[in-house]
């Protein structure tokens, strides 16, 4: 996965030779404000339209209200002669057709002539083009057709099931500071609408604002405020091709000196690059295939980390912050980590703007270096005093000491672009003698997509596989696998039809585990579900490890749409590389029994790791149950052997 922020010189895109809008983002006047306030009162409902024909009457009675003022013997020869507050309801009451004045002179006659007149010709005529308007409006205002006056929201272009979980996470993000979610595409906004009111509910702290406009059409997203969000989430649902031609309408429509940031999900090495190059450091991009392959080859490398991931990345809890260095400055890196009481210590960031996550313990931080943390808040990141007396705690096992792991046999059923990158990457750090078996659809799946699978220290065989129950039956019984990893057919079909295959095979290769079919030990299951909405049904068949890819995505887009500055540090630990979050045996670092959480931060540092937490992996079945993320120094807790510490550091 790649993502950046780069910086660069002010520079011409090309943009009129490549057809952009010449017309910049219009400016929210007063007038255009009106309009828009106007607009959405009418598509309240027929309570407001009726408040509006008592407005406009109450305009007409002034007239007349006049001549009964300027009169002073009264309409009718005196006899209606009466207070001005009087005279104003009864031309009032008059207009709205419901009263009347002295018809004993010729005068007052004359006047409910003209009274009725404008009550019935001015009246009717205003309330024909009220409701004609009224009913144009509110029918292009449900097709959602409407501009967007706002300002300070996160605009999102595109639809898809990562919607559901981005403005789960913009809720959780605005509870402090209520905000606006406005989201453009090219789907009926009825089925937009009932979609988030199904999937996500009611928001208690963000409103969302839905169009049903061709969100890559620059002059369309000239009048949908788009210069003035605070950052644009543009969704990989129509491609590479879709993601860029999002982008660059956004760019088209920023000032050369806008602060907003454009996260896009590009799955394509080359284009991300070329955006992010042209982008003046205002493009982000996030590859959401490359992302999902990683996490889902460390989950089938370490259990339950796939979980870890998702509890680091979600707005409940703790979050990562940059914090000037303070009173850590002139300390090495291995003296901080323990004297943060309640935040976990995890890199720094030096003046030149580079990211160095878990720097060697001995590294001086420099008086304009920034120290990066994880928290629940910034204003909990408190320098309190380092921990001498823990100097010479050290781990169980050193670094790398740990017994090898023998040769891993793998079982994957399903296959999609990203299921050879996980292969590749298991297998590079996978025991000499390891073997895998692909089974997949040939109805689905090309013979060219399943060669040169088999790496240096795994041999990867391939099957054609019916979907049957039987198929797969026939090929478990006595087989001595010790993973199962599952596939979605992402591509190459639907994303409902791809997740209910998924679910398909885990009832089969569930019921298959439980007849006994894999022989000794406890074959462990790890799926992928496209669709978070599927997430419980696959809890029904216990599957161990879930990768759930609409979510990992959006949680990663919505962190970068609140905070941009966060794409270094995801770069590293989501990226190919030598830092890695992982989830190792907690007794490497201290044997069982009751510990302090410093404890075990001190016999990770001796080891050049940094621990941010650990999780119990007795403590419920819930898909994060058990982690505790950042805990204060001076908790403790009863360590057992099934328990892991999750650590930022080398793999081993």
């Amino acid at each position: 996965m790649n993502m950046s922020t780069p910086t660069g010189t002010e520079r011409s895109y090309g943009a009129q030779s490549a057809g952009a809008s010449k017309t910049p983002a219009q400016k929210n006047s007063f007038r255009r404000k009106m309009r828009y306030r106007f607009d959405n009162t009418l598509a309240r409902g027929p309570i407001v339209l009726i408040g509006w024909l008592l407005v406009a009457a109450a305009i007409l009675s002034i007239p007349f209200w006049l001549y009964l003022e300027l009169d002073p013997d009264g309409v009718g020869g005196g006899e209606n002669t009466k207070p001005a507050p009087e005279n104003l309801f009864n031309s009032f009451w008059a207009v709205l057709g419901k009263g009347g004045f002295s018809q004993l002179t010729w005068e007052g006659r004359s006047f409910s002539i003209l009274i009725t007149i404008a009550s019935l010709v001015t009246g009717g005529a205003m309330f024909a083009f009220i409701t004609a308007n009224t009913s144009k409006k509110l029918t292009e205002l449900k097709r959602g057709k409407g501009p967007v006056v706002e300002s300070g929201h996160v605009m999102i272009l595109g639809w898809g099931p990562q919607v559901y979980s981005i403005l789960q996470q913009l809720d959780v993000a605005n509870e402090n500071n209520p905000g606006t979610a406005v989201i453009l595409a090219p789907t009926p906004q009825e089925t937009m609408v009932d979609e988030i009111k199904n999937r996500v509910g009611k928001l208690k702290h963000t409103k969302v604002i839905t169009r049903s406009v061709e969100p890559s059409n620059p002059k369309i997203l000239a009048d949908m405020s788009v210069a003035s969000a605070k950052s644009i989430i543009v969704l990989g649902t129509k491609g590479t091709p879709g993601s860029v031609t999002g982008v660059l309408s956004a760019l088209s429509n920023l000032a050369p000196d806008s602060k907003t940031t454009v996260i896009a999900d590009v799955n394509d090495t080359s284009a991300a690059n070329a955006l992010m190059q042209s982008g003046q450091g205002r493009v982000v991009t996030v590859e959401s295939q490359e992302l999902i392959a990683q996490v889902t080859a460390h989950a089938c490398r370490q259990p339950g980390l796939a979980a870890i991931y998702l509890d680091l990345l979600d707005f409940e809890g703790n979050e990562m912050y940059y914090q000037p260095a303070g009173e850590a400055a002139g300390k090495m890196f291995g003296e901080a980590l323990l004297a943060y009481q309640n935040a976990s210590l995890i890199g720094i960031r030096r003046a030149d703007g580079a990211v160095w996550l878990y720097p060697p313990m001995n590294t001086v931080i420099s008086n304009d270096d920034y120290v990066i943390a994880i928290a629940e808040d910034d204003d909990r990141i408190i320098w309190s005093n380092p921990r001498p007396d823990l100097d010479s705690y050290g781990p169980q096992t050193a670094l790398f000491a740990a017994p090898k792991t023998p040769p891993s046999q793998t079982l994957v059923i399903g296959w999609n672009s990203m299921a050879k990158k996980v292969l590749r990457e298991i297998g590079d750090y996978a025991t000499p003698g390891s073997a895998a078996l692909v089974m997949a659809q040939a109805a689905r799946v090309t013979s060219d997509e399943l060669k040169d699978l088999s790496t240096a220290n795994m041999q990867v065989i391939t099957k054609a596989y019916d979907g049957s129950f039987n198929e797969l039956a026939a090929v478990l019984p006595g087989s001595q696998f010790d993973q199962v990893i599952i596939f979605g057919y992402r591509g190459k079909t639907a994303p409902a039809d791809a997740d209910a295959q998924t679910l398909l095979s885990l009832l089969a290769v569930n019921t298959l585990k439980q007849w006994g079919a894999f022989g000794y030990g406890r074959a462990r299951i790890i799926a992928e579900i496209l669709d978070s909405n599927n997430v419980e049904l696959a809890r029904v068949v216990a599957v161990e490890d879930l990768v759930v890819s609409d979510r990992l995505t959006s949680l990663m887009m919505t962190q970068l749409s609140q905070s941009p500055h966060l794409s270094p540090i995801f770069q590293q630990l989501f990226g190919p590389g030598g830092v890695y979050l992982s989830a190792k045996p907690i007794n490497y670092y201290v044997a069982s029994g009751e510990v302090s959480y410093a404890e075990l931060v001190a016999a990770g540092r001796a080891r050049g790791e940094v621990i941010i937490g650990y999780r119990d992996n007795e403590a419920g079945t819930g898909l994060t149950a058990g982690i505790h993320l950042n805990p204060s120094k001076d908790a403790r807790f009863m360590a057992k052997p099934t328990d892991q510490a999750i650590v930022i550091g080398p793999m081993e």
